[in-house]
This record gives C-alpha cells, sequence and structure tokens, in this order.
C-alpha cells in the first residue's frame, strides 16, 4: 500500500536470468530488487534471488512483494516482515525464503540496524506490459456493473478476477485500481486506501500513463488526508510535484497540502485514523498497519477490535510494546529515521496520535531527516 521510502543508503539491484525448469517451455524472468536502509552498504550487493513459484509461472502470474527486515550485528538479514504483495502466496513465501539467506556487511556492532525496506518484482520477460484482451474483457464489464451502480455484481466479478489469477504486473495494478474502486462504491475508504496504495507500489516499474499516475497520486493524497494520516499525504504530495514538473498542481490539493504543513509543525496533537488489514496472503503473515510519522512521540486511542502489539523499526535502534490506550511512546532523535508497525486482527481500528515535542526539549518533531516533514535536512528523501 503504500509508500515511497528510502534509509540513509539506497540501491537499485536488477538482474534478468533465463531459467529452465521441469515444463517443456521456460520463459525467461526478471527479477528487481529495491533495496534501502541503514545497514545496507552503498556498493554492489549480491544477493540471492527468490524462485518463481513454479504454478505461477504456468499460468503467467507476476509478482510483487514490499518487505521490512532486520540487519543484525553480523550482517545476516533477519526478521522479515511482508508488508504489501501481489500475485499470491506463492511469491511471498519465496521472498521469505530468500530474505532469510541474505548477509550484508558486518556492522562491528552489538547494534542491531531494524529499519530495512526491499521490494522483489518477478516478472515473466515476454513484453507484457500491456493487458491481454481476456482481462479487458473483465475489466469492462466490472466498468460497466460500476457506472450502472451495480456494485453487487460489480464485487462479485473481481474477486472472481483475483481469485482466477494469471496477470502480468500491469493487469495486477489494474486489478488493485478496480478493486479499489469497488471498495468506495461499497462506503469502504480503508480497503479503497489499501488497494490504490498497491496499485501504486506495482506502477512504478510498468508503463501507466502518466496522466493515471497523477490522477491515482491525487486520489490516494485525498484519502490520506480524510484519515487524518498527514504525514503519509504529505510524502505523497511530493511524490505528485516530481511526478507533475513543471506542470500546474491542482489548486485545491496545493492549498490542502499547506494546511497540512501548518498542522504538522503546529503545538497540536495529530490524529490518524488507522484499520488494520491482511497485507500478507502466507499463513505466516501478520495483519497490520504501518506508518512512518511525522512525530517522535506517539500514543494510541480508541481501539476497536483486537489491536495487540506494535514495532517501532528506527535506523539503530527497534522498540516493541503493546497497545495500551494512553501510553505515550518516544522514539529518541538518534534512533534514526523510524516505522511504526501495528499488528491485529484484520479489520481492526484504531486513532494513531503524534503528539508535538516539549517546548523545553529542543528536539525537532519529525522522526526522521525527511526533505518532506523536517524542513531543516532537505538532503534526505523519504
Amino acid at each position: 500500500m503504500r509508500f515511497r521510502d528510502s534509509g540513509r543508503f539506497s540501491l537499485l539491484v536488477a538482474a534478468a536470468a533465463a531459467l529452465l525448469f521441469l515444463a517443456p517451455q521456460a520463459h525467461a524472468q526478471k527479477w528487481e530488487f529495491g533495496i534501502s536502509g541503514s545497514g545496507v552498504p552503498t556498493g554492489e550487493l549480491e544477493l540471492e534471488q527468490p524462485r518463481f513459484p513454479g504454478g505461477n509461472i504456468r499460468s503467467g502470474q507476476e509478482g510483487w512483494v514490499r518487505m521490512s527486515f532486520v540487519i543484525g550485528p553480523d550482517g545476516s538479514a533477519m526478521d522479515p516482515l511482508v508488508i504489501d504483495s501481489s500475485g499470491g502466496n506463492g511469491f511471498e513465501e519465496e521472498a521469505r525464503k530468500v530474505a532469510g539467506k541474505w548477509h550484508f556487511e558486518s556492522l562491528d556492532s552489538p547494534a542491531e540496524r531494524p529499519n530495512n525496506l526491499v521490494n522483489i518484482r518477478s516478472e515473466i520477460f515476454r513484453g507484457r506490459d500491456l493487458a491481454t484482451s481476456n482481462f479487458m474483457r473483465r475489466y469492462r464489464r466490472i466498468v460497466t456493473h460500476l457506472h450502472n451502480e451495480e456494485n453487487e455484481d460489480a464485487r462479485k466479478l473481481a474477486d472472481s478476477a483475483y481469485q482466477l489469477g494469471g496477470w502480468n504486473l500491469y493487469e495486477s495494478a489494474m486489478l488493485w485500481l478496480m478493486l479499489g474502486r469497488v471498495e468506495g462504491a461499497e462506503g469502504n475508504l480503508a480497503g479503497k486506501l489499501e488497494f490504490y496504495r498497491r496499485a501504486h507500489g506495482i506502477a512504478e516499474t510498468i508503463k501507466l500513463k502518466k496522466t493515471a499516475q497523477i490522477d491515482l497520486l491525487e486520489k490516494i493524497f485525498t484519502l490520506e488526508d480524510h484519515f487524518g494520516q498527514s504525514a503519509g499525504a504529505m510524502r505523497t504530495y511530493a511524490e505528485l510535484q516530481r511526478f507533475l514538473g513543471t506542470s500546474p498542481m491542482n489548486e485545491l490539493l496545493e492549498a490542502r497540502s499547506a494546511e497540512i504543513r501548518a498542522k504538522i509543525d503546529g503545538d497540536e496533537a495529530i490524529t490518524a485514523q488507522a484499520t488494520i488489514y491482511s497485507a500478507c496472503d502466507c499463513e505466516e503473515g501478520q495483519p497490520l498497519w504501518y506508518y512512518k510519522p511525522a512525530r517522535r512521540t506517539f500514543s494510541f486511542a480508541n481501539l476497536s477490535g483486537n489491536v495487540q502489539s506494535f514495532e517501532a523499526r528506527c535506523d539503530y535502534k527497534r522498540v516493541q510494546g503493546s497497545v495500551d490506550v494512553g501510553t505515550q511512546w518516544t522514539l529518541a532523535p538518534d534512533w534514526g529515521s523510524c516505522r511504526v508497525f501495528v499488528f491485529g486482527d484484520d479489520g481492526a481500528t484504531f486513532e494513531f496520535i503524534e503528539h508535538p515535542t516539549d517546548a523545553e526539549d529542543g528536539a525537532p518533531n519529525a522522526v526522521a531527516k525527511d526533505d518532506v516533514l523536517d524542513r531543516r535536512n532537505r538532503g534526505q528523501r523519504s
């Protein structure tokens, strides 16, 4: 779902390879790794690549997985956490397996480096950046049902398309967009935001039209603003600015972004509405909500359903705890950039409250050196 992220270092490792399978016809496959984090060295990495699930290569299904992982003092990767995916549990399981074998440079320190992300895109390299006629027939039928406000029929067809599988990444992005529209038609804005973020995560490397990318970012910004997710909205706005370049910004979004900026810089608490979702189809996955906050101190309120625990993964420290209403947690400035993960049952809701820093503290509110949220540190991208 979600989010354009980077840590202290970032790199893009792309690999293309042809593998031989027992099946009569093998296809060239392409993996693309986007890795970032405080424990990731700046040099080239030789990391074991995930296997392409056998059943998926036969069906033509492509996959995308985003994971958080921790780098231990000895350089080993551990505690992989799937935070977004597309294509089914086969890709997620293979990503988990291979992440457990990765090894980075030793840190020469007893401390961990917890705040690392990887995006893994597994593609069948056959020039499949277009939708097939079979997919488009289904897509148009869903659009027609939505246009006629036949939401139940649209839901059945969209769910059927998802269960059928066999889609390339371009089709998967379109399917997530359509599922987002269905969620919106049913009044589930949290689901709409989740699916739109997932579509955008895939769309970074496929050939969606620029106008479609801009439209999607504007919708994500509006939904994040609706839920009070101010830090996320401002990062989406910054990405939208980069997409637009010299083109004019939507005036309403521009005005609203200034109001959000003022709220982040202000002295009042910021309250975000959050819904836990199932990011992973795999059996080992945990439903979660994750967020890169604008401030160092936070608490929880208005829990509905089973909201169990949280883990904050920062550049140089991680902290875990139970979700207790009213208890405040502070992420120290020297911990670096942080992401907060909240675990519980799928569909459980809560409020994530960011508190202003005490005036006498003298430390910045932002938990990260961030070119979007911390104006004093422009060199670090979110």
